[in-house]
């Protein structure tokens, strides 16, 4: 798992906010979120990581988001 994807796991877990709720307000898949949090996708666009950065109610640099 990468760094990222730890902490937005983390992040959505403290929230309690499920993978498809995040997906459906990032508009992608279940399993793209799950992706991006197993590391399966390491390099998550910097579009993407604002945009989750919005729903996790947190910055990307602040939470680490981008690693």
């Amino acid at each position: 798992m990468s760094i990222t994807g730890q902490r937005i796991k983390e992040r959505r877990k403290q929230l309690e906010m499920s993978a498809d709720d995040i997906a459906d307000e990032l508009g992608v898949s279940r399993s793209t979120i799950f992706r991006y949090e197993n590391g399966q996708i390491e390099k998550v666009p910097a579009n993407v990581l604002e945009k989750l950065a919005v729903i996790l109610r947190t910055t990307c640099l602040f939470n680490g988001l981008a690693g």
